[in-house]
């Protein structure tokens, strides 16, 4: 251990026997109502979590680094057991779960546990998902910052709007005819007019 756990050991020794009692309510209840897969997936996760934080407060956080992949396995046959999703589903799967959430409040509340998380960032994405799963809402010092806006939408919402559109204006009328042409030799202002063609002479044919 680093030096930094003997400090720590007061929450987490607290966190850890939370947790217990919450595994130890969930099998019980896992064996009353019958559910065998629900009942080992959520005790699983519990345990990653509590996990997950003890190794937060006694190991200094190692760079990520990008591990090789790995060759494909077989697929089980099945459809893949998951856990619900919905805030409080462990209250509502395990009922008796819901008598040990004032001690997760507590024990978030303690001056140890807020030093803890204002030291340790990463320490909310263990503390919100439980606070999730358990259905209580987190303290402040695990909210979320706000996420920053996208450049692109800062720069439209900063584009003043472009002025509209001017009304549009009467409808043209019709193009006017040019006049007819003058006659060659008639006076100024005379109109020469195409004379009628004749007209067509019939030709009778005697009846034979």
């Amino acid at each position: 251990m680093t030096a930094a756990a003997p400090a720590s050991s007061g929450f987490l020794l607290r966190f850890a026997g939370f947790i217990a009692a919450l595994c130890a309510c969930v099998a019980a209840e896992g064996v009353r109502h019958r559910r065998g897969a629900l009942t080992i997936l959520a005790w699983t996760r519990l345990r990653r979590l509590c996990a997950r934080l003890e190794t937060l407060a006694t190991r200094p956080r190692a760079p990520a680094r990008r591990r090789p992949g790995r060759p494909g396995r077989p697929g089980r046959s099945g459809p893949p057991h998951r856990l619900p999703r919905a805030h409080g589903w462990l209250r509502r799967a395990f009922p008796a779960t819901a008598s040990l959430a004032p001690q997760l409040r507590a024990l978030l509340d303690a001056p140890d546990m807020r030093a803890f998380i204002a030291a340790t960032p990463a320490a909310g994405r263990v503390l919100r998902p439980l606070c999730h799963t358990i259905g209580i809402a987190p303290p402040p010092a695990l909210a979320l910052p706000p996420k920053p806006r996208p450049p692109r939408a800062a720069q439209m919402a900063a584009t003043p709007d472009p002025p509209p559109d001017p009304a549009p204006g009467p409808a043209p009328g019709p193009t006017p005819h040019p006049p007819p042409p003058e006659r060659p030799g008639a006076p100024r202002g005379a109109v020469w007019l195409r004379p009628p063609d004749p007209p067509l002479r019939t030709r009778f044919f005697p009846r034979s």
